[in-house]
């Protein structure tokens, strides 16, 4: 089978072909369909330590077919496997159980932070290739997807649609009426944009890519913002959002920035929220909290990764409803032959949304 491999840090990935992998009792071999290029991605290829730590903690190393934002078809599974069958459309989230949700975490209904977190693209090998191989430990957290959905769409429930709706609906308990920024929009930005625009709430948008903020307003943003990276133009950009709209509720990052962070904090209320989902560049993995404005308006500050298999019906029902239109959080289909190039794009921050991966020749 043909897949991407990332052989040593900021060095471009190579397609090759590898063996198609044996299946065990306990196993699922899915044939990949649709594969998101995450900027958590973008992130491990470059090294960025935060990310680097992820693949160590969950046991991977180089080399390693990356990718973890995958829907495929079941084409084989292991003779202890009950069920799911050949045929099967699923989804691996890309923060799955480990332990078949035998830990605390997991059996509360968290498989995204169990105790033996596994990461498709990083503990084990991931979804830039034709075939991808589901351990036994994690078979259960596959979802079922079901029929009507583009593959793309699926594709994206996996990390950054499901980021934004673990964020808006579990964490945040976004309400009708609620004005919400949203810093960044990447895949997971805009896939925000439409959750909370289909949830009822008030959407204002925040990105360097002005094509990305023409998609924000596809989505339903009332207004959107373009800074060039500068943090102090963002203060300006508070005083007109707070001037227009008030005080915010939610605060969601999706960037992992702090320099775009820090300075939008004043925009949220009293007991707002801000939202951390983005993951951290080399030398940006501290925040330089102000303090005495989150203990004066009693802020609360949470963290998002990824979304729980145990709460993917609520996507499902909503995208199969037609309640959201995920086709602008699209950027480019490419082929696995052309992943180098969408990296080269992601670091000139010149991609208006999710590279998806939907040909292997």
């Amino acid at each position: 089978m043909k897949a991407a491999r990332l052989l040593e840090f900021q060095k471009p990935l190579r397609v090759e072909d590898v063996e198609v992998p044996k299946v065990g009792k306990g196993d699922v071999l899915l044939k990949v369909i649709s594969c998101g290029i995450c900027r958590s991605d973008w992130h491990l290829w470059r090294g960025d330590p935060a990310l680097v730590a992820y693949m160590q903690w969950s046991g991977g190393k180089l080399p390693i077919i990356q990718g973890h934002e995958v829907y495929g078809e079941v084409v084989e599974v292991g003779e202890n496997v009950s069920r799911l069958k050949k045929g099967d459309k699923v989804v691996m989230p890309a923060s799955s159980t480990g332990d078949s949700r035998t830990c605390r975490y997991c059996m509360e209904g968290s498989s995204n932070v169990c105790d033996h977190l596994v990461i498709a693209g990083y503990g084990i090998d991931g979804c830039f290739a034709e075939y991808m191989l589901v351990p036994e430990r994690s078979v259960i957290d596959l979802v079922k997807v079901p029929e009507g959905i583009k593959p793309e769409w699926a594709a994206l429930t996996a990390c950054g649609f499901g980021t934004s709706w673990n964020a808006f609906t579990m964490k945040a308990n976004l309400k009708p009426g609620d004005t919400v920024i949203i810093i960044g929009a990447g895949g997971m930005g805009l896939s925000g944009v439409a959750i909370a625009n289909a949830l009822g709430a008030r959407v204002i948008a925040i990105d360097i890519n002005e094509e990305a903020l023409e998609k924000a307003k596809k989505l339903g943003s009332i207004e959107t913002f373009h800074y060039s990276g500068k943090p102090e133009e963002l203060n300006k950009i508070v005083e007109e959002v707070t001037k227009n709209y008030g005080l915010v509720d939610i605060v969601y990052d999706t960037t992992g920035n702090p320099d775009a962070v820090i300075p939008v904090l004043p925009a949220i209320r009293p007991q707002g929220t801000l939202l951390l989902a983005g993951l951290m560049m080399k030398g940006k993995e501290t925040f330089p909290l102000p303090a005495d404005l989150v203990v004066a308006r009693e802020i609360k500050i949470q963290g998002v990764l990824m979304l729980p298999a145990q709460k993917f019906d609520g996507i499902f029902k909503l995208l199969k409803e037609g309640k959201m239109n995920l086709d602008p959080v699209v950027y480019k289909n490419i082929s696995i032959y052309d992943v180098n190039e969408a990296y080269k794009e992601m670091s000139e921050y010149k991609s208006a949304g999710r590279f998806i991966i939907s040909k292997f020749d």
